[in-house]
């Protein structure tokens, strides 16, 4: 995985997540295919601004908040470690 992951929609799969979606889910509602969320997540491509909005609308955040992972997905990913 590139480090790029770092410093772009680091909130995008945690959000997803938090929110309930599949990755499936989430591309049809937006009107694209599965594997270019995939990339958008995994940091292999990057969405065109036109898309934040209704990402963001849909996984219910700002779009600054797409560039951030969320504290609850912290919190449960802090709750997963201690669990193994």
């Amino acid at each position: 995985m590139p480090n790029i992951i770092k410093y772009g929609l680091v909130g995008l799969a945690p959000r997803r997540k938090l929110v309930g979606f599949t990755q499936a889910q989430l591309a049809e509602a937006m009107g694209i295919e599965r594997a270019r969320l995939a990339m958008w997540e995994n940091g292999y491509a990057w969405p065109s601004a036109a898309f934040l909005p209704k990402m963001a609308d849909l996984l219910c955040c700002t779009i600054d908040e797409l560039y951030h992972v969320p504290e609850d997905s912290v919190a449960q990913s802090a709750e997963d470690d201690h669990a193994e």
